[in-house]
């Protein structure tokens, strides 16, 4: 067999009602067995790059399913997510990198665009399954303004307005090993 059968093989092939029809490496997929609130249905996902500082996370099932998404890192240290190391089917351990994952509500107005730091996502980075996280803690909002917020993209990142792109490495940052 051929190299390029072998990339081919390695590839998903998803319809997505934004982007149109993508193919992803199988090894990007992210599981979520337990799903996200409101969308138990939905258990496989896949990171699209879009401009910094959000990305998407879209369904691979569901065309129409995918969330604006900001890495937790950015947020800032005021804020301490923890991974659930309890979680089995995540299957954390101390050791693990993690990704963090916080939903954005996008509102016309930027200055009005929100976080959801109540319901993070943790995403294993050792076995790339997450679970949706609800901190019972009333420092957490699930309408923490961004719009006062403006991360600084890293000095390698260009903004452009092309289709996303799937990533094969979810970020982590320091916090996460």
């Amino acid at each position: 067999m051929s190299d390029a059968s072998d990339n081919q093989k390695d590839l998903i092939t998803f319809q997505s009602g934004r982007f149109g029809e993508m193919q992803v490496p199988a090894a990007s997929i992210i599981e979520v067995p337990a799903g996200i609130i409101g969308f138990p249905h939905a258990t496989r996902y896949v990171m699209l790059e879009h401009k910094y500082p959000v990305s998407w996370l879209h369904a691979v099932d569901d065309p129409n399913l995918a969330f604006v998404v900001i890495d937790g890192f950015e947020i800032g240290q005021q804020f301490d997510f923890k991974p659930p190391l309890t979680d089995k089917e995540c299957d954390f351990k101390e050791e693990d990198e993690f990704a963090i994952l916080i939903v954005v509500t996008v509102r016309p107005d930027p200055r009005l665009t929100t976080a959801n730091l109540k319901a993070p996502i943790f995403v294993n980075m050792r076995n790339r399954r997450g679970v949706q996280v609800i901190f019972d803690d009333p420092r957490y909002s699930t309408r923490f303004p961004l719009g006062s917020q403006e991360p600084q993209p890293p000095a390698a990142a260009e903004g452009g307005e092309a289709a996303p792109e799937a990533q094969g490495a979810l970020k982590t940052g320091d916090a996460g090993k």
